[in-house]
């Protein structure tokens, strides 16, 4: 409760509510608890009181006055060590100088402040260096106060010129104010500081202001106001309207609204009434168009428009009309305007498009009335138009789309022209200026790059759903006929390469999705070939792996100049991206030009960086049953059935091919003389001087020597020594023969652990290499995953590899990923899971999409304040090489959540689960049994098949009573324990628990959202320094476990009972929540930027996430994989999935909707078996969240919950026993 007041800076119902009775000071000193808890918040609230309150509300504060006053009374100063001597001093005396003494210790700040009110000027400064002594090692902070300092006697001075009148030495004071002091005063983060803090600044400087100014610079016209000085009144507003803003970023908007109100009747007095009258609208506009965003449908567009901010935006138009952008500053005003221009369009056009009939029908429950319709009448044609009466809902949203468009282009090419005519000092008029006028509003990218960001924000989230059909009504129809398609996608690209000329990270973002757009609208083709010249090409770095699958496409030609840059400059940050794109793309385009130009840039990479070729065929050595495995495949396409028509030359190459990959680790071979080699141009000949000539002879390692010893005999037996026998031996015999020889393969490489057991190269290559420091070096090569788009990178602070550990380790799991230790020439290890016989650019979108969550979460305020746990997904780099090869960061002292369970079991309980009660084959056997009952003729069957029969067979209760029983034999606190080793105390197992939480939340809203799906134990890992979690392995992305798995996933994120005892007592409901809807908020009021970037991902050309999900699952047998393939609806489902969510959608509605896109579920013999499972998704009405929201909005499933509603709905999913009891058996739910 007084918290919540603190925040709400209501001091009125803070006092009462502490001070009940006729409560006294005095009377709070009774007992320790009043002294800790309610102290602090009643000298609070009184000194807010007496300096911000209502006269009335000063005269009340005399007992504070007296409490203080009282205490300054006295002479004589004792020590105090604690709270107790207080409640036990003996006489008033001693009590008197003991309070003296702790409210000294303990309040400095409130007794100066309190002091200052009073004009004791004395009492201040002693109060003010008592405040600093603390602090007295702190050189800086010294400096600071030592600089000020002097204020003070300038303020008494102040005070006493201001009682004779002194006009001159009045008019001195008021130059060096501002000159010494309001110029350099700055204003706290509007993200990262509280508003407690904001406004103890903000309402300190306006005492300090009144104090200059005259008792109580108060004034209701503009008679009284030229009492005062103008530069003062203006700053005074200044500052409310800030602590307003301030306010409205943080979400707390019923503050922002006091604080507007307090200041309308002062805008008038202010020295420059125009800019203050705008800025003033603005935040109002914004807070009703943020507080409309973040709450449920029932906030409908009525009682949006019930706020009049279609009117204040109309008024606002005519007040921009009449600014002239002269700064920073008015810029800033005209750029917030027309974004609040475009968030009004979007907000009214997403109701239209959601229900079109609702606004146009009188009769409804939440009519809207035809003073309502006024406004936006007014809001789009005038105040003078009294005609125009839109009564279809497909036109009134080509009308409200198109005027934010024209305003946006109209004001954008204006706002662009005017800032580059202005003089440099000028347009850094706002800098020099900080104390007067603030700049806390503009953003951390220059104002016009975020002004192209939003005209490409707003065209493109109406395209994009155009595109996907998402408009089911068909209201778009308008927007996009005939060419006008091809107009917004030429606003979006144009758009797009200004902001990034501009600077602008999010631009970057936004590159892939152009990319896009001109495949789809070839005439965007032309706008692009200047406009990528004004960009650097750094860049371009973070989306390179989508640039280069466009290389043999018609935009291919227009990239080239970009691509030959970046190599000539960067090849190494291109490297990686292209050879993966090259084993596609040679084989893709048929063009001539377009084949060409992916030659030359081969050879040029191939000479910029002529070990990297040979780096990744050492790389693909380290793992041997991945190359053999591949080898065998693409033999069996080879040898064909019929042996009449078999290519014997090709596979006698290829069983050259094996030899050379696995008999030797040769690897140093002359791609430049190849058939597809071509005669680069004389600029190029400087290539040649540095042209590797090593020749290094075929080495044995100790693998390779084993594997041929033991399988050459066997293999020349099959093939010939020569392949001769390929035209008589089968193919079955080949498969039989092939299989076992793989299996001593396995054998033979499972124990090895030095890394020239797999290749000598790491060894011989770098062994005699000296590097001089500062000498580029074009065979050097640079450790992976430095290059960024947020900086130009500075490649003599590049790490270079000097060489490798020889030992790696092999993880058991089951293509036997190695991590390599790097030696950096830093002097640092750098260490890597090198995953072969795995395509890993999954894990590298979803890491990439990581990153742009946490830039919302970082720009987020309260994200930045709920906790000391900072709130981000912790990240990694993924380093895909090519589409079986991939290197990922090693995450340091971290161990799988199953591991860190599993560690945690005592002898007694490991010895009866090792006695055949193991959870996993009781939860095994419990579904078998299950089946085996309800079909006891049965032979065999599928998942699929076997995990319906739960939903048709059991009740809820039944469910629960065996899931229970499954339960029971496992201790509820595993997690807990292994917490309990991890810290060194009591504390430091609150603080490992408190990181769990918080990264776990923020690990679970972002899994949400991206439909991350098959998290099993082993798919987390616990960081056992911090005890933050960090999710891995994204093979299921995007809702594809519900939708393509035979046994579909119906919990949202992983909840289970483990996890939950670690947060006990209060579980779910406390931190874990709060951090849930603190990260929700800020995905959903910014879910364009992720939106776009996810479909541009879902789309691109070269990945086939459906194919990778399925290819990756447990569940899914070869056979099932190879019958299901993608379709093109499939990235229009997942988008639409996608929105639905951040759009506050009810999970069981999404879930439910996924189940029926499951082909798995298809057949006629599993109807009921759908129909059971959307039964149990939806919940129960007596019991589950979810079921209780769906029922009070029966008459809508698609209503668009509040942020608390819908992660109630997330976790109550979540948690439910009657899923968690039927879930696939390899999550475990039941830990």
């Amino acid at each position: 409760m007084l918290n919540c007041c603190n925040q709400l800076n209501n001091w009125t119902i803070m006092s009462k509510h502490i001070f009940i009775a006729n409560t006294t000071f005095d009377a709070l000193w009774s007992n320790a608890y009043q002294l800790n808890s309610l102290i602090p918040y009643a000298i609070r609230a009184k000194i807010k009181l007496l300096i911000s309150g209502t006269e009335q509300e000063q005269l009340e504060q005399e007992g504070l006055c007296q409490f203080f006053n009282n205490l300054s009374a006295t002479t004589n100063v004792t020590s105090i060590t604690n709270v107790t001597s207080i409640t036990t001093a003996t006489s008033d005396s001693e009590t008197t100088f003991v309070k003296r003494s702790y409210i000294e210790k303990q309040y400095p700040f409130e007794l100066a402040i309190f002091f200052l009110y009073q004009k004791d000027f004395d009492h201040v400064r002693k109060t003010t260096i008592q405040l600093i002594q603390p602090y007295h090692e702190l050189d800086q902070f010294l400096v600071f106060i030592e600089h000020n300092l002097p204020l003070l006697k300038t303020l008494e001075n102040r005070y006493l010129t201001n009682n004779k009148h002194d006009t001159i030495t009045r008019d001195l004071f008021h130059e060096r104010i501002h000159n010494d002091l309001l110029s350099q005063w700055q204003l706290p983060d509007v993200i990262r500081s509280s508003i407690p803090t904001w406004d103890d600044i903000i309402t300190n400087r306006s005492l300090f202001l009144d104090i200059i100014g005259g008792p109580r610079m108060t004034f209701t016209s503009r008679l009284k106001a030229l009492e005062f000085d103008p530069i003062l009144i203006d700053y005074k507003v200044q500052l409310s309207l800030d602590m307003a803003y301030c306010a409205l970023r943080q979400r707390n908007f019923k503050l922002s609204l006091s604080k507007l109100n307090d200041t309308r009747n002062r805008l008038d007095l202010c020295q420059n009434p125009l800019i203050k009258s705008i800025y003033w609208n603005e935040i109002y506009c914004d807070v009703h168009l943020k507080r409309h965003q973040i709450q449920s449908s029932i906030s409908t567009l009525s009682s949006l428009l019930s706020t009049l901010v279609a009117k204040e935006l109309k008024k606002m138009e005519i007040k921009i009309n009449s600014l002239q952008i002269i700064d920073e500053r008015t810029a800033s005003l005209n750029s917030t305007y027309i974004q609040l221009n475009s968030q009004f369009s979007r907000t009214v056009i997403d109701f239209l498009l959601a229900q079109p009939k609702a606004y146009f029908n009188y009769e409804n429950d939440e009519k809207i009335s035809q003073a309502k319709h006024r406004q936006l009448e007014i809001y789009l044609y005038g105040f003078d138009d009294q005609t125009t009466n839109i009564q279809k809902a497909d036109l009134l949203i080509s009308e409200l789309f198109n005027k934010s468009v024209n305003i946006l282009k109209n004001n954008i090419e204006q706002q662009e022209t005017d800032l580059q005519n202005l003089s440099l000092r000028k347009y850094n008029f706002a800098k020099t200026m900080t104390g007067i006028f603030t700049n806390i509003r503009i953003a951390k990218e220059n104002i016009l790059s975020r002004d192209y960001n939003e005209l490409a924000s707003l065209c493109d989230d109406y395209l994009r759903r155009y595109e996907n059909n998402e408009d089911e009504n068909n209201l778009m129809h308008n927007l996009f006929s005939g060419n006008n398609s091809n107009k917004i996608a030429e606003i979006i690209v144009k758009s797009v390469l200004s902001s990034m000329k501009y600077g602008s990270n999010e631009g970057v973002k936004r590159f892939s999705r152009l990319l896009q757009i001109i495949e789809l609208y070839p005439n965007t083709m032309e706008f692009i070939d200047n406009r990528l010249q004004e960009i650097p090409c750094w860049m371009f770095f973070d989306c390179l792996y989508q640039i280069t699958a466009y290389l043999d496409k018609p935009i291919g030609l227009k990239l080239y100049q970009l691509i030959e840059q970046i190599v000539k400059l960067y090849p190494q940050s291109i490297v990686y991206p292209f050879k993966l794109s090259y084993e596609t793309l040679q084989y893709s385009t048929n063009d001539p030009i377009l084949k060409h130009n992916l030659e030359i840039i081969r050879q040029k990479l191939d000479r910029h960086t002529p070990l990297i070729n040979e780096f990744i065929q050492a790389l693909n050595q380290l793992n041997p049953q991945q190359e053999y495995e591949n080898w065998c495949k693409e033999l069996y396409q080879l040898l064909t059935n019929d042996r009449n028509t078999r290519d014997i030359n090709k596979l006698k190459n290829h069983l050259k091919k094996f030899k050379n990959i696995l008999f030797s680790d040769m690897i140093n071979y002359d791609e430049t003389n190849d058939e597809h080699s071509i005669i680069i141009t004389s600029q190029d000949s400087v290539f040649n001087d540095d042209k590797d000539q090593r020749l290094i002879k075929p080495r044995l390692t100790s693998i390779r020597y084993q594997f041929k010893n033991t399988v050459e005999k066997d293999l020349d037996n099959l093939f010939g020594k020569q392949g001769e026998l390929f035209s008589t031996v089968l193919l079955t015999d080949v498969k039989s023969i092939l299989t076992n020889l793989g299996t001593k393969l396995k054998s033979i490489a499972q124990d090895k652990t030095n890394i020239n057991d797999y290749s000598t190269w790491f060894s011989l290559t770098f062994r005699q290499q000296h590097r001089i420091l500062g000498t580029p070096s074009i065979r050097e090569i640079e450790i992976p995953g430095q290059y960024t788009s947020k900086k130009k990178p500075l490649l003599e602070h590049h790490i270079k590899i000097v060489g490798f550990d020889e030992k790696i380790l092999v993880l058991q799991s089951l293509r036997l990923p190695k991590r390599l230790t790097i030696r950096g020439h830093d002097e640092n290890d750098y260490r890597f899971l090198v995953k072969g016989g795995e395509d890993i650019r999954q894990d590298q979108r979803i890491q990439a999409l990581f990153l742009i969550m946490n830039d919302l979460y970082d720009n987020d305020p309260n994200c930045n304040q709920s906790n000391s746990a900072h709130i981000t997904v912790q990240t990694y780099k993924v380093i895909p090489m090519s589409t079986k090869l991939g290197m990922i960061e090693w995450l340091d002292n971290t161990r799988p959540l199953k591991e860190l369970i599993e560690a945690s079991y005592t002898q007694a309980e490991h010895d009866i689960i090792s006695q055949g009660q193991h959870p996993r084959k009781l939860y095994q056997d419990y579904v078998t049994n299950v089946f085996q009952k309800s079909k006891p003729t049965a032979k065999s069957t599928s998942n699929t098949i076997m995990y319906a029969e739960l939903f048709i067979s059991l009740t809820k209760t039944q469910v629960q009573d065996e899931f229970n029983k499954i339960q029971s034999i496992i201790p509820n606190d595993l997690l807990r324990r292994a917490y309990y080793k991890m810290a060194n105390s009591h504390e430091g197992f609150y603080t490992l628990r408190k990181q769990f939480i918080t990264s776990y939340a923020v690990l679970c809203t972002s899994h949400y959202i991206l439909g991350i799906g098959d998290r099993h134990q082993s798919n987390f890992l616990i960081d056992t320094s911090s005890g933050q979690v960090i999710g891995i392995d994204f093979g299921s992305a995007f809702n594809a476990a519900t939708v393509h798995l035979p046994v579909p996933e119906l919990i949202p994120i992983r909840l289970t009972r483990q996890l939950i005892q670690l947060m006990s007592p209060i579980g779910t409901n406390g931190l874990f929540r709060a951090t849930m809807i603190h990260t929700m908020n800020a995905l959903r009021e910014n879910s364009d930027l992720l939106l776009s970037t996810m479909d541009v991902f879902i789309k691109e050309p070269l990945m086939e996430w459906m194919e990778h999900a399925l290819k990756t699952s447990k569940q899914v047998s070869q056979s099932e994989s190879n019958t299901i393939r993608s379709d093109d609806t499939y990235a229009k489902d997942r988008i639409k999935s996608a929105r639905l969510k951040l759009n506050g959608i009810n999970p069981a509605v999404i879930t439910g909707s996924d189940l029926k896109l499951n082909n798995f579920l298809r057949p006629s013999s599993l109807k009921e078996a759908l129909r059971q499972m959307e039964k149990v998704v939806g919940g129960d009405q007596t019991q589950n969240k979810r079921a209780q929201i769906l029922m009070q909005y029966e008459s809508n499933r698609y209503h668009k919950l509040t942020v608390d509603e819908q992660i109630d709905c997330i976790i109550d999913q979540a948690t439910d026993v009657d899923i968690l009891g039927r879930s696939w058996a390899g999550l475990e739910t039941f830990m």
